[in-house]
């Protein structure tokens, strides 16, 4: 009896020591059952007030019900999030394709925020920004450290607001002022022109709010042209609305024919079809492992329909259909409502849309087949007389396509000078660093150049397949 009382007396020596050591405190609650949701509620109303009462630190009760919202929809699958209202807002503008500002479009090259190029038409248009342009300042605020993001969000705001960029143009260091009044902008994600003599080649980037309306101009112009068929490039295209590829199937896919089913909880399903007859000209359809949702909804309905030939690689397999709710705290969610079914019923969700013809571009991930080329993937910008991999996969490639550069893996001036040459010719800032940009589109050009300058043979063979 005493052993057994002496033996409880240690273990609880060494739970306490453990306790102190780790800095542990535990406190007892008896274990509950809930009986419903009303009571599970309660319950987590509980626990904020006890976290707001002893965590040590400052949070709000704001902060933790975030982290409550956040946590609801990480058990559901990953297409189903929640919004705060800063994303939330960011969200609708993508999907809208609708904000109001100044029409530019933006990007990171050489570390700096530079203009791609603006929308024609649009107050940054009209202001005079040009490709190239370095945005340093907005409003005052110095940008040149800022994530892409982060500018995006100084230089919206609401319609008829002004914002002052300051710029840098070409290879001077002097800002130049523009004042510009925010205007409602519609980004137009449709792309599209005549190629090889007569063929319609239509780009859709995105399924916004406005494609329909951009496709309806692009297929009127073209068939004014007289084009004999068309291609119609989905690739790398992330979705979008429902409503707007069954607009955009609609020309393509023979009347009275289904576009997509959806399928909805219960098994209840509907079916979206087809309202006029089909354009009668061949018709390819340009597809990657980046087309997902609306894109995957398009080719599908051209697949199953025999309407025109899907050429390109698996597409990403995202077959679910999301609702999206703004809530009273500004934010959002995105739930999953359904899953949708190609015209013969085939579920893609996970598995994506196998092409006719399957056909692969050469990419950076093909290495392999430009056999002695080492991969750049050191993180440091060699500078003269350095030594690495980066300079030896660079003078690899300089070398393939043209340039008049040693294979040593030394940064010397011969390779310099080519790199300046490069950047130029790529519109780059050519001070012929060795940067992220610089790296990416050289290994673009020694692919380009190793496929006998056929950049995109996908499209190539979407051109055999309709002058068929």
């Amino acid at each position: 009896m005493r052993r057994s009382r002496i033996s409880r007396l240690s273990i609880a020596m060494v739970l306490v020591v453990t306790i102190l050591a780790t800095g542990l405190i535990y406190a007892e609650e008896a274990t509950k059952t809930f009986e419903n949701l009303e009571d599970r509620l309660k319950y987590l109303g509980s626990l904020v007030r006890y976290i707001q009462a002893k965590y040590k630190y400052d949070i709000t009760e704001e902060e933790l019900m975030e982290g409550a919202y956040n946590g609801l929809f990480e058990v559901l699958d990953k297409h189903s999030n929640y919004f705060n209202p800063d994303d939330f807002e960011s969200f609708n503008v993508d999907t809208s394709g609708t904000f109001a500002g100044i029409g530019i479009s933006v990007g990171i090259r050489n570390d700096r925020i530079t203009i791609i190029a603006p929308i024609e038409g649009t107050p940054g248009d009209k202001a005079g920004l040009k490709a190239g342009d370095i945005i340093k300042y907005v409003d005052d605020t110095d940008v040149l450290e800022y994530n892409l993001e982060s500018a995006i969000h100084l230089m919206r705001g609401e319609e008829g607001t002004k914002v002052k960029l300051g710029i840098m143009r070409g290879n001077s260091t002097e800002v130049q002022y523009f004042n510009i009044v925010r205007d409602i902008i519609k980004v137009n994600p449709v792309e599209y022109k005549v190629i090889e003599g007569d063929i319609g080649y239509i780009r859709i980037l995105t399924f916004n709010e406005n494609t329909s309306e951009n496709i309806k101009i692009a297929i009127d112009e073209l068939l004014e042209k007289d084009v004999s068929g068309f291609i119609v490039d989905v690739r790398n295209n992330p979705g979008g609305s429902l409503s707007e590829v069954v607009k955009v199937a609609d020309y393509f896919v023979p009347d009275k024919s289904p576009i997509v089913h959806i399928e909805y909880k219960g098994n209840k399903k509907k079916t979206y079809k087809s309202q006029r007859e089909k354009i009668d000209k061949p018709l390819a359809v340009l597809v990657d492992g980046g087309s997902a949702s609306a894109s995957e909804i398009f080719a599908g309905a051209v697949q199953d329909t025999e309407s025109g030939t899907i050429i390109g690689t698996q597409t990403y397999g995202k077959g679910t259909v999301q609702n999206v709710l703004a809530i009273s705290n500004g934010g959002g969610l995105k739930l999953t409502i359904a899953e949708y079914l190609t015209p013969d019923e085939i579920k893609i969700d996970g598995v994506g849309l196998t092409p006719d013809i399957v056909i692969e571009n050469p990419t950076a991930e093909n290495r392999d087949d430009i056999k002695d080329f080492v991969p750049m993937i050191e993180d440091e910008k060699p500078i003269k007389d350095d030594k690495g991999l980066n300079v030896y996969g660079a003078q690899q490639r300089l070398k393939y396509i043209g340039y008049d550069v040693e294979v040593t893996g030394i940064m010397d001036e011969k390779t310099i000078e080519a790199i300046k040459m490069f950047q130029k010719s790529e519109e780059l800032f050519p001070y012929g660093v060795l940067d992220f940009t610089t790296k990416d589109r050289l290994m673009e050009r020694a692919i380009e150049a190793y496929s006998n300058g056929t950049e995109d043979l996908q499209l190539e063979k979407a051109i055999e397949t309709v002058k068929k």
